[in-house]
This record gives structure tokens, sequence and C-alpha cells, in this order.
């Protein structure tokens, strides 16, 4: 070779960070240029293959790549002749070509770098296009930094940088132009994942926002002012920088150090903070930015606050967005809490300024969007709002031009504001609805319970289960049963404190560093219940002896029978210790670590007085946080709890988006994965354990329609515009409401589509419960004979077919499924569905399924249904029916215990084997039809099972049914959703039904 690998890193550094914002070229000869000297394709694929992962050559190489990956903008032709799609092999082929390389370099690039897939899903009204434009025209220096940030400090890996480029290009574009001569007020809403790097993606919207002309930013947190102090920091560390934060003072002049925020910051005194550089400030069209809060102080009126606040008009004929002057004028932050004195006084200051802001460009970002923002006074008792969504309003009153972007992890309340309310100015997004992508190397729902996995067919162990890894069940409660109480509790104060020696000890085997190490006891809301809770623990901590021959027993029997065998599965190439005894060295170590501030680590954090004085030791950004941390609603909406290793959660809450925002053990988990424990309440009177199944349930199934009605029609108009959006949010279990009651006010269902998605009809009439009437036994049978005898076995009896169908499971392997297939006519189909009986609760979902349903059957969108009936390729548990040729298989689906009202769901390879039919793919026998639906028809026993082989009666068995409509019966932007307006004076009325074709 005629370069050594390690010498190639800077110069492709150089040359990429150029390269990577056009088509790419033939990059050879230029990298020659930049190294001196003559590379060749081997000296490239060798440095790709020796390089470290943090290299700054393979970092901006992998940056590179992913742009070009997913850039809907570059037209590359691939080897078939065809144009190439963002996010395919093919693109990346078509890339490698075109940088001159061979297909050999590009095997090796895609396996070092794997391809890049954008993942945001937009809902949007029509907009006009601006930023692509001007982006390449105005400076993006605060943008080219926060990425540079995000890469090199962060160690962000390319494909999320690319990610949250290119969703806040979304958000960014669906604003409008800050030079725009006329006001035009835009409203979005962009939902992410609890704890999953929202804020991440609203300072990448704010940088952009201030690089295109925006030059007022108004950031609304939580209500709380911990909240409110960590998204100024954050945004103070990643954004403004050091420059903008000192503000032209000497930081070493003691009178200046005194009224600085991060003189004693582990991170400012480490120089982490963004640096920009006098002279990236000092370029044209660059603005400074002007903090009016600060991380220790929320908004203040005059003369703090917007006193600092000066427009000057460099063009004094031209209004102030004129580009003359926009450019030449610097941008104020506000960083302000959700609460009323703050945003009163900010009122007060902006109201005499009310000339200038009439062209002032400016941009709200409404942090937990559905928390306070959101009107919930009744608008059939009242036309009041609630005080913060009307200081809220105001503030969009007085500044015109502001543009309004909310974000949120639970977005029910949002979506469920009045979208007809045009009288006055509200919040409901009705220019874009964005929900982001699932990060990687994120924890969720989804990481603690088990949705996909066939239990049939799989062992059920700590390696494939994610609730045997993770998920710990208590029952005991203090005003029941206290001593079981304190048994659950000491059981997870030792997880927490064995965990933490394990963490030392990883400490020591690789040199990194776990700056905070956390538990979470969530047990109520209620102050003077932390204040008991916090005694238990102290007494439990008290008297555990963790370094004494009590204590290590109970640790290394939780070592043995818990944590070796999770972290052998689940380590993910961190250290593990071979035995307790490699690991009790580093016990006194964690111990040290957790005391360090005081005898115990118990913190109470609440909005008590008396619990505020300890909150200082809560900062997570001055130093390491070891700590137990006690509390209800501080800690369950926004904040983010560092290093949150074992939650202890009791707490029962009937709304959706509270019970998922309590979720704080949700986020990124590095190097500790394997150490998280969940010890949740599973007790007679509530599963919190199935709450957050169906939570998962819930918002998967936002999130899977909303990525079917993204996108355009035929005419290249969108399918589907917020306003369309309330019916499709899901509920799953019928004690938790999407929302809080009167957020739902506007709520009414009427029909929904159900394009690409399986719905599993599972919620038939239940069982009595005991001690049942004969009356009530006699209806019960009555409705599961009729369903059986009158609808399903008419179904399967048309399933004459024999078939093997193949599908691709979700691991990308193909597989084969057997089963009986048939047709039903779509008008037939509808009278047996109308003869089945539900579960009453089960009525709401049932109605306007059916309601879409008819109608495509009388538009001839749906002609007729495949019938899929499961069968299993060897024998196992059969029963024979005469109104069926052949014997019937029996599967394994049990009742969900109350208060769920379905069945387990239909096995992940049923509806994978009948998901080509809905799409227009051909069933082997029957053809294929566009206009054809498929049900997925298996027979279940429904008791409570002990054994596979054991006898099944015929009274005992029903049908369970999972359908899917056609794809294309939903053909553009018609028929999508219908829904009802209320009228505000009758709740029971509907004034006007609003479809997608009048919605347009």
């Amino acid at each position: 070779m005629s370069l050594a690998a390690p010498s190639l890193s800077q110069p492709l550094k150089n040359l990429l960070q150029g390269l990577a914002e056009q088509a790419p070229i033939p990059v050879l000869p230029m990298l020659s240029g930049f190294a001196g000297q003559p590379v060749s394709e081997d000296d490239l694929v060798a440095f790709v293959q020796q390089a470290p992962p943090n290299d700054p050559g393979m970092i901006q190489l992998r940056l590179a790549l992913a742009k070009w990956d997913a850039s809907n903008d570059l037209k590359l032709i691939g080897a078939d002749g065809q144009e190439t799609g963002s996010g395919t092999i093919a693109r990346r082929i078509a890339v490698v070509k075109n940088l001159g390389l061979s297909d050999e370099a590009e095997g090796v690039l895609r396996e070092k770098i794997p391809v890049h897939v954008e993942g945001a899903i937009v809902i949007s009204r029509e907009f006009e296009p601006w930023y692509e434009e001007v982006r390449h025209q105005r400076s993006t220096m605060y943008w080219d930094h926060y990425e540079k940030y995000l890469a090199q400090e962060k160690k962000w890996p390319a494909a999320s940088i690319t990610t949250i480029d290119q969703s806040t290009d979304a958000v960014v574009e669906r604003l409008t132009d800050p030079t725009r001569p006329d006001i035009k007020r835009t409203k979005g809403l962009v939902v992410g994942y609890v704890q999953s790097g929202k804020t991440a993606n609203f300072t990448g919207v704010i940088a952009k926002a201030i690089d295109a002309g925006y030059r007022l930013v108004i950031v609304m947190t939580g209500t709380i002012e911990i909240l409110r102090a960590q998204t100024q920091r954050r945004i103070d560390m990643e954004l403004m920088g050091v420059e903008n934060v000192i503000a032209g003072q000497d930081p070493n002049d003691p009178e200046v150090a005194k009224g600085l925020d991060y003189q004693q910051d582990e991170d400012w005194l480490a120089d982490k903070f963004v640096r920009h550089g006098q002279e990236a400030l000092n370029q044209p069209g660059v603005a400074r930015i002007r903090r009016v809060t600060t991380h220790k102080g929320d908004y203040k009126s005059l003369p703090q606050g917007m006193s600092q606040l000066r427009y000057e008009r460099h063009d004094k004929s031209k209004p102030l967005n004129a580009e003359e002057n926009l450019f030449h004028t610097d941008a104020y932050v506000v960083i302000v809490k959700k609460n009323s004195a703050p945003l009163k006084k900010l009122i007060k200051d902006l109201k005499p300024m009310q000339a200038m802001l009439n062209e002032l460009p400016a941009l709200i970002i409404d942090d937990e969007s559905d928390v306070a923002s959101v009107n919930t006074k009744d608008p059939k008792k009242s036309k009041d709002r609630t005080i913060i969504n009307k200081l809220i309003t105001e503030i969009m009153e007085i500044v015109p031009r502001a543009q309004y972007v909310g974000y949120t992890a639970t977005p029910f309340a949002n979506v469920f504001i009045d979208p007809d309310e045009t009288d006055k100015v509200d919040l409901f997004p009705s220019d874009f609805v964005l929900s982001l992508p699932r990060p990687p190397e994120y924890m969720g729902v989804q990481e603690f319970h088990d949705i996909d996995p066939d239990w049939e067919s799989a062992p059920k162990t700590v390696a494939t289960s994610n609730e045997l890894a993770y998920v710990r069940a208590v029952s005991g409660d203090p005003d029941v049963d206290p001593a079981l109480h304190k048994d659950e509790l000491r059981l997870a104060l030792d997880a927490w404190v064995l965990s933490g020696a394990i963490k030392k000890y990883r400490e020591a085997k690789t040199g990194s560093i776990f700056r905070h190490h956390t538990m979470l006891v969530h047990e109520d809301v209620r102050n003077a219940l932390h204040v008991d809770s916090a005694s238990i623990v102290r007494g439990l901590w008290n008297t555990g002896k963790f370094t004494s021959g009590e204590g290590l027993a109970r640790l290394r029997k939780l070592f043995d029978d818990d944590y070796a065998d999770v972290m052998a599965a689940r380590a993910g190439g961190e250290p593990v210790p071979a035995s307790f005894n490699e690991l009790k060295p580093y016990i006194p170590e964690a111990i040290a670590e957790m005391t360090s501030g005081g005898a115990d680590p118990v913190l109470i954090v609440n909005s008590d007085k008396e619990a505020q004085a300890q909150q200082e030791a809560l900062d997570f950004d001055k130093g390491r946080v070891w700590r137990i941390l006690i509390g209800g609603a501080k800690l369950s909406r926004g904040f983010t709890v560092e290093g949150l290793t074992i939650s202890y959660f009791r707490r029962k809450a009937g709304q959706a988006d509270t019970l998922m925002q309590a979720g704080r053990w949700f986020g990124f988990r590095e190097g500790y994965r394997d150490l998280v424990r969940l010890y949740i309440r599973r007790d007679h009177k509530v599963d919190l354990y199935e709450a957050f199944e169906a939570l998962l349930l819930d918002e998967e199934a936002f999130r899977d329609e909303l990525g079917k009605y993204a996108g355009l029609d035929e005419d290249g108009k969108p399918l589907v515009e917020p306003r369309q959006i309330p019916p499709l949010v899901s509920q799953h279990l019928p004690w938790l409401k999407p929302t809080a009651r009167n957020k739902m006010f506007n709520a009414v269902v009427k029909a929904r589509a159900s394009v690409g998605t399986f719905h599993q009809l599972s919620s038939i009439p239940p069982r009595p419960t005991a001690p049942a009437t004969p009356k009530e036994q006699a209806k019960f049978r009555a409705q599961h004979k009729a369903n059986l005898d009158n609808v399903v076995l008419p179904l399967l009896a048309l399933a004459d077919h024999a078939a093997v169908l193949p599908y691709v499971d979700s691991d990308g392997t193909n597989k084969e499924q057997h089963a009986r297939v048939g047709l039903i006519d779509a008008d037939e189909f509808l009278k047996l569905f109308d003869k089945l009986a539900w579960h009453e609760n089960y009525l709401s979902v049932i109605d306007p399924l059916r309601a879409f349903i008819a109608t495509a059957t009388q538009k001839g969108r749906i002609k007729d249904w495949a019938i899929i009936w499961p069968q299993r390729a060897a024998s196992g548990r059969d029963l024979e029916f005469s109104e069926l040729s052949v014997p019937a298989p029996i599967f394994k689906r049990a009742r969900r215990q109350p208060p769920r009202i379905d069945f387990t769901g239909e096995n992940k390879r049923n509806i994978l084997a009948a998901g080509a039919v809905p799409s227009g793919s051909s069933l082997p026998g029957l053809g294929k039809s566009d206009t054809r639906g498929v049900l997925v028809v298996s027979l279940v026993a429904d008791r409570d099972e002990t054994s596979e082989a054991e006898a099944v009666a015929r009274d005992e068995v029903v049908g369970l049914i999972s359908l899917r409509v056609p794809d294309k019966s939903v053909q553009s932007k018609r028929d999508h959703i219908q829904y009802g307006v209320v009228i505000p004076a009758k709740a029971d009325e509907v004034a006007v039904d609003v479809d997608a074709q009048k919605a347009g």
C-alpha cells in the first residue's frame, strides 16, 4: 500500500465534510490531493476495515454515506437502469459506483456501514416549499455545529444523525419562510417515545430555524422547574455554546463569574459545551443568540427579561423580516416553564412591542404539549379556557408570525382538540403531525414485553423472554400486607446495590464510567405517602447490612438466582463476573458511591417545600448521582432520570398518556441493559404490567396507522390531513382511556379505515363470573353456540382447498404455513359478520370497523374475502365437526385476565402468511384480486389450558377472527376516516358528519 491506513483519517474527514453535501463523485483522486500522496482503493478499504468506530474519518464517512442513502433529492441510476430509491441497497451500490469504487469495496463498506433507512412518518397538509432552496443561501452554522457535536461529543451513530437531520428538515420546511411578506401561522405536532430524544430533535429544529432567520424562540417546558432547568442546560450546552452563554463577558472576572451559570459544572469545566468560535459568529448572516433565561432562573420581568431584546433595522425603509434586516439581527431564546407566573410576565413584557412583533418571525416549541397546554374546559359549560392554554394562545396572538410545534410521547390529548374551532387561536396541530422513528438502542415498552414470540414452538427463557429477563411482579400493599411490601422493596433495594456493584466491576474492567446509578420508587402522587415510602426505604437501607454476612448472603442469592443468567444471555459484550466472589470486592465501592452525599441515598422528589432543599443533589448535570428517588408527578413528566436501573412501580392511572409518561424506566441504557429490573404491581386488583402491554398495542396501532396514511394520493394531494387523525386512536384496555375525559370532549369516532392493519377481533362475550345465575349461564352458552354454529363453522366449511402459504418471518427467513383456504362473497360475509355476538365494551371498535367495511363493499372496493384456516404441519389436538370435511385443529389461545376483554393474539406466522392477500398477491388455488380482503379464522378452547393433549368438547370451542381489508379499498383521500363533530350544547348530537372527502 502506498499510504498507511491510519494516515487517511484526517484527509478523509476533510474531504467528505464538503463532498457529502453534493452528489457523489470519484473520491480517490481528491483523497490523494488531501493526503498529499497517491491513495489507492486498497488503501481506503484497509482504512475502513482497521479504523476504530470513533475515528474522525470513519465518523465522517458514515455521515456521508447515510446522507446519500437517505436523500430523496439525489438522482442515481441503478444497475437495472431505473432510478434508485432512498434507503435501498440499490441506492448504496449506485453511490459507491459514483465514488469510483469497485463492487468489492462496496461490500466492505456495506458490511461496516449498513444502509440507512429513513423512519419518520409525516401526516401533513399541503405546504409551500421554501427551506430546501434557501438553506443553501443562508447560514447553517448552528445546525452544522450541532451535528458535529452529536457525532464527536455524544458519539451518536451516523444513521441516528441522518434521521434527526431528515426529521428536523421535515419540521422546518413546514414552518413559514421567516422572510415571507404576509403573515402565515403553522401549527404542528412531533410524536416521539418516552425519554427517547425529543429534546435532541427540537434542539435541532431550533438550530435550523435560527439559521434560517427565526429571531425569537420560546421553549415551553413542563410544569416543573427541574425540567425547565434541565432543558435550559441542554440547549445552552449543545446549541448556544460558550460564546453565547458568556455573552462577551470575561469569565475570569470574579464579579462576572458569580453571575455565570456553570462555574461549578463538570462538563463546563471539562470544556464539553459546544464552541462556535468568534470567526464563525462574525460571518455575515450568522445570528448571535441572546439568552433571556438562565439555568438558575425562569423568565423574570423587566429589566432582566425582554429589555434585552433589541431588533434594529439595518434598512429602516423595510420591515424587520426583510432579508436586509433579518440577517443583521440577533436571536433571542426563552426557556420558560408552563406556569402562569412566568408566562404572564413574558406576555406583559411582549405587549408594548406589538408593532415590532408583527414583523418578527418566532418559533414556539411546546415540550410535553399534552400537559397544561390543552384546553380542558368543557365546551358545553364554558366558553372560557384553562389558564395555561389561554396564556399560550395569547402569546400566539401577540406574536402573529409565531410558528407552534408541540412535542410529546403521548399525543392523544393533542389530536382530540377540536379541529374545527376556527373562531380563535387554538393549538390543534392543523398543519402536520410527525412521528419520530424509534431510536436504536432504546429500551421502551417493547423491550419489557413479549408481543411477537410464539411460545408454543419456542422455549421461554431469560434469553428469549423480555418479561423473564427484566420484570419482577410485586403485590405487597403497605396498607394490606406491609410485611410483603417491605420484603419486595428490600429485594428491589438489593437489586440496586448488586447492579451498582456490577457497574463498578465493569468500570474496572473497561475503563468506562457510569456517572449515574439510580433507583425509582413510584407508588403514589400524594406527597404525604412519599414521606412514608422514604421512611420505609431508609429503614431497609439502614438495616441492609450489605457488606456483612447477612446482606452478602442475600446479594449472593440474587446474583445466582437472577442476575447471573440474565447477564449471560443479555450482557451484549459487557464484562460479566464469573461468580459472586469475583464481584464481592466491588460492593463496598458501590456503597461508598451511594452514601457519598450522606448517611443514606434516599431522596424525595416532589413539590413539597421541605423536600425542595434535597433536590440540589438531584442535579445530574453537576456531578455523579447514585441515589434512590421517591416521588410522583415530578418524576413522571419529561424529566430524565439518568442512570435509572431499578424501578419499583405501584401507581395506577386511569389514562394511557398519564401511565405511559410514568414509565421512567424507558430510555437509553448503554452498558447496563442487562442490569435493568422493573418491579411492578401485579395483583388481583390491577395488573400494571398488562396495562403497559395494552399501552404498547395502543401506541403502535396509532403509529402504524399514521404510517399507512402518510404520503400522497394519485393527484399528489395528502392522503390524510391532521384534522382527520382522531379516529386512529385506539384503546385495548377498557379501564385505560387514551387520555383524561376532559381532553376528549370532541372525540366521536364513527367509522375508520384499517388499510394495512390486521384487526384481531377476539373480544367475544365474557364467561359469567361466579356466582352466575342460570339465566346468565344460558345466555352465555347461547351466544357461544350461535357464534360457532352460525358464523365460524360456515366460514370454515368454505375453506375447502389445502394450501401451503409462503411468508417471510420477522428475522428475514423464508417459511411456510399449512392452511385450508377458500372464498366468500363480500355481501355474504357482512351477513355472517352481523350475526356475531361481541363483548358489550367492544362495540365501540366493531361498529366503526363494520361501517367502513359496509361502505367499501357497497362501492365495490371489497368484492370478496379469502378465508385462511390455519392447520398444523404435524398432528396435534384435533376435533371432529360434522359440518367440516376434515378434523379441526384446536389451538392454544387463552382469555386474558380481567379487566382485559380479549384473547391472546393470533399466532404471528398466521398473520404473516395471510398478509400478502390484501395487497393483491396471489393465494394458492384462488388467484389474486385488488378487491379481496383476508380472514384468518382459528378454533381455540375457551377454558383454562392445562395440557395440549387433553381432549376438547365442542361446547368449549370458540372461533376467533382476524381480518384485514384490501389495501386498495382506500383508493385516495376519500372515506379514510369518518367522525362527528359534537354540538357543544348537546353532547349526544352530531352536528356535521365530516369525512375525508369533505374535509379536503
